[in-house]
């Protein structure tokens, strides 16, 4: 990512955030890179760059593998034993990728697995909106496979 843009439709330098904490101490480096830009390019306006939040991503705070374990131990019933043996396989495999595919991996199965979990707390809107959002991700992922929803059960 580039840390200083020049927009000239707008007649803007954009900088990253972190280059523009950096660029407002004299003496660093990027305190002179930006004072040479702002010579290059007078009367143009400084501005930050501005990141959108993705506001359908679902968070799940407290949601820890210790979590996972004593979720599984109470709601599996006599399959908990099974479950919890391939959920600690899941965890050791995960080990051998990289840092950022591990939890999300272990989540991602952790809430197909157990959907009430997932909607928890969401009202019946939401909830539709929620088995709808997750039904299209997975035709825009190119699976077949729908999940089971009250709706469509009974069809």
């Amino acid at each position: 990512m580039k840390p200083i843009i020049i927009d000239y439709a707008n007649r803007k330098i954009v900088l990253s955030s972190a280059f523009e904490k950096r660029a407002f101490i004299p003496g660093t480096n990027e305190y002179q890179q930006l004072q040479a830009v702002r010579r290059d390019f007078d009367g143009f306006e400084l501005a930050t760059r501005k990141f959108q939040k993705n506001t359908k991503q679902d968070h799940h705070r407290g949601l820890t593998y210790d979590f996972m374990r004593k979720y599984i131990q109470k709601y599996e019933g006599e399959n908990a034993p099974v479950v919890s043996e391939a959920f600690e396989k899941m965890v050791d495999i995960s080990y051998g990728h990289s840092t950022a595919k591990r939890y999300p991996a272990i989540k991602s199965w952790f809430l197909d697995r157990y959907p009430d979990y997932a909607e928890f707390g969401m009202t019946e809107e939401e909830r539709k909106k929620f088995r709808e959002r997750k039904v299209s991700e997975a035709q825009d992922q190119g699976d077949n496979t729908v999940a089971l929803t009250n709706e469509n059960a009974a069809a």
